[in-house]
């Protein structure tokens, strides 16, 4: 029997017709846990099992909905990371998942009071065509305790034999700062997304998402971030391309609640559009509950231009080659902000692989 799972709904729906209000996935088999393998600790690292902490921040809520998260908890136990650590140089915990049957990974990143955290997660998987795909479905819950810092870096380099699900849940005390890295590449049908609670004074919220979305594949992204504590900050960046047959599919929220005086949210999301074939739909929102805020956002869409190309051209460069070449550099930048050389060469060789 086929189960269908709906996932990545959009806070305030739009026109249906638009056919951006959510996302869905079709499974018919059972999901076993993958906790993944730690392949570098950190220091002031605690590893457990299990799927609660105990802290005074209110529960983290999911991009992916809760019919989607509660299919993917209750198929695993749950891994927690506890950083208690304060030293700013500390080596990178770094996580990697290989997808090789249909999974549930979930982990916690509970960073406390004034501790530094520095996560690497790195998803792996097949690419056979034998025609038999896996659902990976992933939750990284973060707390950020008061004046933590926390670097979560998500690398997906998964084969064609992979559908995932992955979702990043944070919560920030106060003052407390979370960056999020993320870089889709891989895979076939891929929901990707995060939801962010500024709980706490001063808290701030920052991401990087990078993509490249070609062949036939799918990426569907839900981004959100709510501002609750007064004077919070949250800057997300999402860039990538769509080539071939793709489908992507942006929605990024900044949610300003009542009673989140001061605070400051930016979004900004383009995407290099290199095939008419191609479709890309994106919906950014501001929600506003508070008067004094200031907030913006924008959605670009547009192909390589006629200035770009000709500097290109004057410099012996044709346009497939600068379409690769921006395509590349897109990821790059985000990438650059990963802190393990190794890594950022798997991202670079993967890109020269597909």
């Amino acid at each position: 029997m086929s189960n269908i799972i709906n996932l990545n709904p959009i806070p305030y729906l739009t026109w249906s017709w638009l056919k951006i209000n959510s996302d869905k996935v079709t499974y018919d088999f059972s999901i076993k846990q993958n906790d993944g393998q730690v392949t570098q600790l950190s220091d002031g690292l605690e590893i457990t099992d299990g799927n609660t902490v105990q802290t005074q921040l209110p529960e983290p809520e999911f991009s992916i909905g809760k019919e989607a998260a509660s299919v993917i908890c209750n198929a695993s136990k749950g891994k927690i990371y506890t950083f208690t650590k304060t030293n700013a140089d500390s080596r990178p915990l770094i996580l990697r998942v290989n997808v090789q049957e249909n999974s549930a990974t979930c982990n916690i990143i509970h960073a406390k009071a004034g501790a530094k955290a520095n996560v690497i997660i790195v998803y792996e998987g097949p690419s056979t065509g034998s025609g038999t795909t896996y659902l990976s479905g992933v939750i990284t819950k973060v707390y950020a305790e008061d004046d933590a810092v926390v670097h979560i870096s998500k690398v997906q380099l998964c084969g064609g034999d992979v559908n995932q699900i992955d979702d990043t849940a944070v919560v920030c005390g106060e003052r407390a700062k979370v960056t999020l890295t993320q870089i889709e590449l891989g895979g076939s049908h891929i929901d990707a997304g995060f939801h962010a609670t500024l709980a706490g004074y001063q808290s701030a919220f920052y991401s990087d998402t990078a993509y490249i979305c070609q062949k036939n594949q799918y990426l569907d992204m839900n981004q959100i971030v709510v501002h609750k504590g007064k004077k919070t900050v949250c800057d997300m960046k999402t860039h990538g391309t769509a080539k071939d047959e793709a489908t992507k599919t942006y929605r990024g929220t900044i949610d300003m609640v009542k009673g989140c005086a001061g605070s400051n949210g930016n979004e900004i999301e383009t995407t290099l559009l290199l095939s008419p074939k191609a479709v890309v739909k994106a919906a950014p929102i501001i929600l506003c509950g508070e008067e004094d805020i200031a907030a913006e956002h924008g959605s670009t869409i547009g192909k390589l231009s006629n200035e770009m190309l000709f500097y290109m051209n004057s410099r012996g460069i044709d346009q497939k080659t600068a379409e690769e070449l921006l395509t590349c550099a897109k990821v790059t930048a985000a990438a650059s902000a990963i802190e393990d050389e190794s890594i950022r060469q798997e991202i670079d060789a993967f890109i020269s692989n597909n």
